[in-house]
């Protein structure tokens, strides 16, 4: 007697889609019961795909759903089917400082313009040899040299922020309503475009590339889709969903070509830095360290960076200094005694030394709304294994940190939701009952370790400079009306975590997005 298979009599559709739903259900199980993650608490989704932190990607608010998922699940969660989340300051320590058998996760490659850079860079040889050569061009010491260049930036700045009223018939009238996030923007990539190329792109004073803001914004949004979901490659289906914003992109490569080519005949800058390094390397024979496509995305990312941080930490500032004003009182203050002229705010130790209350405003505002607000994720690199805060990780598996999220422990930061400079004060001696406690463990705006943003020097600098000259030439306010709600969360509840009328609102496209706040200034009354 012929046996035959009784399968056989299936149609081929069938017996393709039964194999397809018995594969969808040995993946569930598996991610559920046996992944080396499984223990782990988190959201649902994240159990299976990347799909929930593309969504929240997209939309710009995954640094608030990761500290949502902390407030629900616990200190440790599985955001993702290969990624844990720390929300403690000895697990970030682990990770970013201890953490010598981690690089940093493959999914950065997405966010490379044209080729690696030293933000996506995963190998920590390539990183550290990148870093060597660009990393001098942001010390301490060239911040120094660059000072007399900033300040020009800083003056231009606060001369075109004050625009009198049409018909106003006094010169300390509050001035037109200004978008913040506008010209702050303009601002810090005038200051990074002559930091980086020589020649600033003279945002603040011309129209001519000032679309260059949005067309940065728009590649973030698109980019940070791609960190999660990088099957939107296929078919390119990312032109699909972003035509404006790839037209942007491309925008922005045209103005980075022009810049380079400018910067050319020039030096002192980082970008002739980079060239200097490849053309040295190439006189002599040897591999260059950077290839002409290094240099140009080495300098297109600089200037992203650079301009996105710095512009976002000055808006915040701005926002909750015009919203407490116990902070803008004191700190106009002391600023205002401090400094006798307005030419008498430079770096040095005034500056430096006397204005506590200024550095207290700048740590606060980096606290409660940090320029990268998401996850800084690394990967553990096949054959290891690493041990964060006890728990051990296995290979493939990628760990981090929430930055908003664990700026917002209420362990580590008390009233975390607050604005409260006081709280970085030291012993209180004024005995403030402002006062509030800190856990310095847990603050890392910059991030920790070897990749440590390599521009805080510069970003540091920006901050003091500009708004000790804001407030010692201006008053300011939020607008009058509706207007001036721009940049504030909403008391009707609104999206998740952005309730908070007093909290700066983000926008994580990887590096933090703004709008608003929008103020009015006036020349300050000086009293003899």
């Amino acid at each position: 007697m012929i046996q035959t298979n009784p399968l056989s009599s299936l149609p081929l559709g069938l017996l393709g889609v039964g194999a397809g739903v018995l594969a969808i259900l040995v993946y569930g199980v598996y991610q559920v019961y046996f992944h080396p993650l499984a223990q782990y608490p988190g959201p649902w989704l994240g159990k299976f795909t990347e799909a929930g932190a593309a969504y929240h990607a997209v939309k710009g608010d995954l640094h608030l759903h990761i500290w949502w998922c902390h407030q629900k699940y616990g200190p440790v969660i599985r955001y993702t089917p290969n990624l844990v989340i720390f929300n403690t300051a000895s697990g970030m320590k682990d990770i970013y400082v201890r953490g010598k058998d981690l690089r940093k996760d493959v999914h950065y490659g997405v966010i490379q313009l044209g080729t690696k850079n030293l933000l996506t860079v995963t190998s920590p040889t390539d990183h550290a040899r990148r870093n060597k050569i660009i990393s001098p061009g942001f010390s301490s010491t060239a911040m120094r040299d660059f000072e007399p260049k900033l300040l020009v930036h800083v003056q231009k700045f606060c001369e075109l922020l004050y625009r009198p009223k049409p018909g106003s018939d006094t010169k300390d009238s509050w001035g037109e309503p200004m978008v913040m996030s506008d010209w702050c923007s303009y601002f810090a990539f005038d200051v990074i475009t002559e930091l980086v190329f020589g020649k600033p792109c003279n945002l603040l004073e011309s129209q001519q590339h000032r679309c260059t803001m949005y067309d940065i914004s728009g590649m973030m949004k698109r980019l940070s889709l791609l960190m999660y979901a990088p099957y939107v490659f296929l078919g390119r289906l990312d032109r699909k969903l972003f035509p404006d914003e790839m037209s942007g992109m491309k925008r922005y490569h045209r103005l980075v070509n022009r810049m380079m080519s400018d910067a050319a005949s020039m030096s002192g800058h980082v970008f002739s830095r980079l060239t200097t390094a490849r053309d040295n390397k190439v006189r002599a024979g040897m591999e260059p360290a950077f290839s002409d496509a290094d240099v140009y995305s080495e300098a297109a990312m600089l200037a992203v960076a650079g301009s996105d941080s710095t512009s976002v930490s000055l808006c915040a500032n701005l926002f909750y200094l015009a919203t407490y004003p116990h902070a803008y009182a004191r700190l106009a203050l002391e600023i205002r005694t401090i400094f006798p002229t307005l030419e008498s705010i430079r770096t040095g130790p005034l500056l430096l030394q006397q204005c506590p209350y200024l550095h207290a405003c700048i740590k606060e505002t980096l606290r409660i709304s940090p320029a990268v607000a998401g996850c800084p994720y690394r990967r553990v690199e096949k054959g290891d294994t690493i041990v964060v805060d006890g728990h051990v990780i296995p290979e493939g598996c990628s760990v981090g940190t929430g930055i908003y999220s664990i700026h917002h422990n209420a362990e580590y930061f008390s009233r975390p939701d607050t604005f409260l400079p006081e709280r970085w004060l030291g012993n209180n001696a004024d005995n403030s009952p402002e006062q509030a406690t800190i856990t310095p463990a847990a603050y890392t705006p910059f991030s920790q370790g070897t990749r440590a943003c390599v521009g805080r020097h510069l970003a540091q600098m920006e901050l003091q400079l500009a708004l000790a000259s804001l407030i010692w030439q201006y008053d300011f306010r939020r607008a009058e009306g509706t207007v001036g709600e721009m940049g504030a969360g909403r008391r009707d509840g609104g999206e998740l975590g952005r309730s908070n009328p007093h909290e700066f609102q983000l926008y994580d496209h990887i590096i933090s997005q703004k709008m608003g706040p929008v103020l009015q200034f006036r020349p300050r009354v000086r009293t003899q």
